[in-house]
């Protein structure tokens, strides 16, 4: 192999990994890359790594040539899951590398990626964080203490914290769903499968932002109220003390699921048809200004 055909797989398997990782934070669990690098470089890696730390495995084991014709399997049995703009990352990589030639990686678009791709996700990304930020500062105030750093949480009953807080974080969810469905209406006019696929994915990091921010809330506050609780405490809380007030934190927190599974359950079977939340529209309209 000569050296630039080597160089462009390098570059090449460095472009794709990243794109099907997408936002994954350094160090990442390795097995996000089981389809794509060679077995015996994925047994040589801690369990979570970095794409620098791969590629040195690769060539420590000399095994790129092993893991770029993985990675070209595996992107085939992949390619409709990821999302249109990795799909759009990975092809420009394939043309500048020269992979599509003599019969090498022949990947496409699929049929609504194009539209897809001029949704304006950053702008509904944006809308949400002002959201959330709106929802929290809400909580605040009931004595839910969402974001870091967290200060003394007001008084208030823990039972109101609960539904008050669960109430606001459902709200909020519907916000991120909404807002994603005007941004697709906005650009496309309907919602593709595609944009449906990420608009879950948003739904579910939204949630699972939700859900932390929610239980360490409360955990803040029974900390600083067990009183409520009838339990006594002369210094600081014993091992038994917290795990018996998180156990009782999770338990007041099944509801937030339950009503989260239904939401969920809505988005999964949602109307096709266009939405537009009228609330944001206008951002979308004219997205620099926002």
């Amino acid at each position: 192999m000569d050296t630039s055909t080597n160089t462009n797989q390098i570059v090449f398997l460095q472009g794709t990994w990243r794109a099907i990782l997408q936002d994954q934070p350094e160090p990442f669990a390795k097995g996000l890359l089981a389809d794509f690098v060679s077995a015996n470089v994925l047994a040589s890696l801690p369990t979570h790594t970095t794409l620098k730390h791969v590629l040195q495995e690769c060539h420590a084991s000399e095994a790129l040539q092993e893991s770029y014709i993985k990675s070209f399997l595996g992107l085939r049995k992949v390619w409709d899951k990821l999302t249109p703009e990795s799909r759009h990352t990975i092809i420009e990589y394939g043309n500048k590398c020269g992979m599509h030639k003599q019969g090498g990686l022949r990947l496409q678009l699929l049929q609504d990626d194009a539209a897809a791709l001029t949704i304006r996700w950053d702008v509904a990304a944006r809308l949400y964080e002002s959201a959330r930020d709106e929802a929290f500062r809400a909580c605040c105030v009931l004595g839910l203490e969402m974001a870091q750093p967290r200060g003394l949480p007001r008084d208030n009953e823990f039972a109101l914290l609960v539904q008050n807080g669960q109430d606001l974080m459902i709200k909020l969810l519907r916000e991120r769903i909404n807002t994603d469905k005007t941004a697709v209406a906005m650009a496309v006019g309907y919602v593709t499968p595609v944009a449906h696929t990420k608009l879950k994915r948003n739904l579910q990091a939204a949630y699972e932002e939700c859900h932390s921010a929610f239980r360490a809330a409360l955990l803040h506050w029974a900390v600083h109220h067990t009183a409520a609780f009838g339990i006594k405490v002369t210094g600081q809380l014993d091992a038994a003390q917290e795990a018996e007030l998180r156990r009782y934190v999770d338990e007041c927190l099944l509801p937030f699921q339950q009503r989260f599974e239904r939401l969920w359950q809505d988005t999964d079977t949602m109307s096709s048809e266009p939405t537009l939340f009228e609330k944001v529209r206008r951002c979308f309209q004219d997205p620099v200004l926002h």
